[in-house]
This record gives structure tokens, C-alpha cells and sequence, in this order.
């Protein structure tokens, strides 16, 4: 069996110190090198707290999650382990390109990052935003950025909260074109939480979270279990 990026066992995460409901519960689950995992369900379902847990942002109420081939949560980010966050997370002040050499800095790999950055901006077709400020990108054009920034320093596995969710259809499809084929050629994981059909539909798994439990699905064989 191959050794996993992340493993999950028996999760649970409760909030306000345990008096609210369960958000997720008894969730078991791991994701492989290279990977393509859907994460599916509906808005508050635990999406966005399951990617939370896996990335090593915030802990399970109870359960274990280890990441074997990554080592402990304090190795995680910025270079084995990138996160796509939903909500605006580009640093005000740096310009685009500067925002998508921002983990080869941290990693100590900063030079040639700025060129880097701008290729990456080049195959997402959008190097005209190079010198621009986040606050001066659309929704949909500060979703690509923080896209390359996240691939741009090839990480084991990127976990994206709704990354085409301010996009249009085509141009979300584009997108992902891009995501995978630059993916592809790191060997990088992806698990992309969605509430679109055709997004999950390119996904070689869908996790459906319902009611706080997970279901997995293989795009192969369309079991569920």
C-alpha cells in the first residue's frame, strides 16, 4: 500500500468548546501522491474544516491526523503544503508577482522567484496583472493568483477551498486545464472543495460530507462507501 500524504482516523471537530454540534464526525480518510480529490457538499457542511485539518491549520476535537511522507505539522507550509483559502488571502502590499514568490522566499529559494512567478502568470494567461495590487484584482482574478502562488514552489499537495467558485464556466475549465497540467508535472496532490458539478466531475474522487459523515466516491466505478 502506498504511504499517504495525510491520514485522517475517526475524526471529529466540535466548536464552542464542545457544546455545539458536531461539524464533522468519525471521518476517516488519506490522500495519495498525486491525487485529484473532489470535496463536495452543501454550503456549512465541514468542507472548509476538513481542509483545515488535513493542511495542519487547526486540530481534530478528537481523532488522529498524521502526514507520513511530509513529516510533523510544524514542517508543513510553505514548501510541502499550500492551502487555497476562500477568502481574499493575498498580501496587500505586494504586487501580483510578488504575492506568487512569496513561498519560494519563505522557503529560502528566492532566487529567480520573481521569474518564476511570472511564468506561472504567463500560463495562466493573466500576465498583465503582474505589477498590479491585490485590492486592485476581481474576485475571479485574485482566485487565480493565489492559485500559482500556491504551485509555485511545486508542493506535495495543494488543498483549495471553492477555487473556481468566482469564475465562469470556461474560464473555470481553462483554469483547471492549467492547475493540472502544471500539477501534473510536480506530482502535486490536489483536493478542491466545490459546490460545482463540473468541477468535482474532472476529479478522480468526490468526498461528499453530509450531515458532518463522508462518503467517498471513485469517478471510475461510481461506487460510494
Amino acid at each position: 500500500m502506498l504511504d499517504s500524504l495525510v491520514e485522517a482516523e475517526n475524526i471529529a471537530k466540535t466548536y464552542d468548546g464542545g457544546e455545539a454540534p458536531e461539524v464533522l464526525r468519525d471521518i476517516s480518510c488519506r490522500v495519495l501522491p498525486g491525487d485529484r480529490i473532489a470535496v463536495a457538499g452543501p454550503s456549512g457542511s465541514g468542507k472548509s474544516t476538513l481542509l483545515h485539518i488535513l493542511a495542519g491549520l487547526t486540530a481534530p476535537s478528537r481523532g488522529t491526523v498524521t502526514w507520513p511522507l511530509l513529516g510533523i505539522r510544524d514542517v508543513l507550509m510553505p514548501a510541502r503544503v499550500q492551502v487555497v483559502f476562500q477568502s481574499p488571502s493575498l498580501f496587500p502590499p505586494l504586487d501580483v508577482a510578488d504575492n506568487i514568490a512569496l513561498p519560494l522566499l519563505l522557503a529560502g529559494r528566492g532566487e529567480g522567484a520573481r521569474a518564476k512567478a511570472m511564468d506561472l502568470l504567463a500560463r495562466f494567461g493573466i500576465e498583465e496583472l503582474a505589477t498590479k495590487l491585490p485590492e486592485e484584482l476581481s474576485g475571479g482574478q485574485a482566485q487565480r493568483v493565489s492559485m500559482a502562488r500556491a504551485l509555485s514552489i511545486a508542493p506535495e499537495m495543494v488543498l483549495a477551498d471553492e477555487p473556481t467558485g468566482q469564475l465562469d464556466s470556461a474560464t473555470a475549465q481553462r483554469f483547471l486545464d492549467t492547475v493540472f497540467e502544471i500539477a501534473a508535472e510536480a506530482g502535486t496532490a490536489l483536493v478542491l472543495a466545490t459546490h460545482d458539478p463540473a468541477v468535482a466531475g474532472r476529479m478522480s474522487r468526490v468526498w461528499m460530507i453530509d450531515h458532518g459523515s463522508l462518503f467517498v466516491r471513485s469517478q471510475s466505478d461510481g461506487e460510494t462507501a
